[in-house]
């Protein structure tokens, strides 16, 4: 989906320099004009959850595997002498399986069975090489695996009527398999809000994170030396992106949303694998 994000963040890139000619030109002569001067709309707050119906997984644990999940997401507008900002929360949780031929113990292993699907690449295997000649693999049986993302941010509006926000926040990342690590770090993002005031409404945004880390405290094992218990920094370079669409039911203040969503992990320090999700979510909002 890496199109998707990228489209996405070129219709909003394509956006902001008129939103900001417009909020820089100087002002020229004008005719009366005929009627009253558009007004920007009114702050909105909504809150809106979604569940995936299709979906794939890229990482050490699944190689393009189905995924199911869900989101939620949180908005409000803010108005602060005569400017607005917007707070929003964006949770999101990726669903997939695992599997694995046979079952071991979980964990640090050098006799993992050649072409097991359960066998999974550590954290900090490059350590491990340099030392085992070759290192050892984690072993995981077949388990229902989660990792989620959280995005919590703070955007100044940059266009004098739409919604459009340039934001800057903070990314956590964790998941539910082998005692890995909760990983956090902060970016910026583009963001056009969806307009739940109005019948259809189209919006996207497209984040960037260069550092988000953890600490990692390996196996213990007499078979590791010095390695065993050995303390790791894993680290990814990310994006993430959500691209969509709202339907507002008349007279009622429920919304319906389609929406691409996902986010792309890049392999830093120490990392096991590149990650990437994408899931397509459908589900409902409210605004007030």
């Amino acid at each position: 989906m890496f199109r998707a994000a990228v489209f996405c963040v070129g219709l909003i890139l394509a956006a902001i320099p008129l939103a900001v000619s417009a909020q820089l030109a100087a002002p020229t002569p004008m005719p009366e004009p005929s009627g009253p001067p558009p007004t920007p709309a009114p702050p909105e707050h909504f809150v809106m959850v979604d569940g995936a119906f299709t979906g794939k997984t890229f990482n050490e644990l699944a190689p393009g595997t189905v995924t199911g999940g869900w989101s939620i997401r949180a908005v409000g507008e803010i108005p602060i002498i005569g400017h607005n900002w917007a707070a929003s929360i964006d949770y999101r949780s990726y669903n997939y399986a695992h599997t694995s031929v046979g079952t071991m113990a979980n964990g640090i292993t050098f006799a993992c069975p050649a072409g097991n699907p359960g066998c999974v690449t550590p954290i900090g295997y490059t350590t491990y090489n340099n030392v085992f000649n070759p290192g050892p693999m984690n072993f995981l049986n077949a388990t229902n695996a989660q990792d989620s993302t959280t995005q919590i941010s703070l955007g100044t509006k940059i266009a004098p009527i739409e919604r459009f926000y340039l934001s800057v926040g903070g990314m956590f990342r964790g998941s539910n398999y082998l005692n890995y690590p909760l990983e956090s770090g902060f970016g910026f993002g583009l963001d056009k809000l969806p307009d739940v005031d109005r019948t259809l409404s189209f919006y996207g945004n497209f984040w960037l994170y260069f550092n988000v880390a953890g600490n990692y405290t390996g196996p213990t094992s007499a078979a590791l030396g010095t390695l065993s218990g050995y303390p790791f920094t894993v680290a990814y370079h990310m994006y993430a992106y959500r691209l969509g669409v709202t339907y507002s039911i008349p007279h009622t203040p429920i919304f319906v949303d389609l929406s691409d969503v996902g986010d792309r992990a890049d392999a830093g320090a120490n990392a096991p694998s590149a990650a990437e999700h994408n899931a397509l979510m459908m589900g409902a909002g409210w605004r007030f």
